[in-house]
């Protein structure tokens, strides 16, 4: 028997990275850096968090401070896996 999964609200750092990964492949194969995420969401400590949390995920790559898309999440989102 599967146990009801409650879905609980994004926090911030989550809501980053969701918006993060979508203007990266809004943009894709154009790449953004960190200056231009951070005036799109409007605090860097906040995108720099979420850059480091969806590159532990292997979901984007950081070149200096250009970040690159993996193809796994590219693959994922062609698929619209999410």
């Amino acid at each position: 028997m599967q146990a009801n999964r409650i879905r609980q609200k994004p926090n911030e750092g989550e809501r980053a990275q969701r918006a993060i990964l979508a203007l990266a492949l809004a943009t894709h194969p154009h790449h953004r850096t960190m200056l231009e995420m951070s005036r799109e969401i409007g605090n860097k400590e906040v995108v720099e968090r979420a850059v480091r949390r969806l590159s532990d995920y292997g979901l984007i790559r950081l070149h200096g401070q250009t970040l690159l898309l993996t193809d796994a999440a590219y693959h994922c989102h062609r698929l619209d896996a999410w």
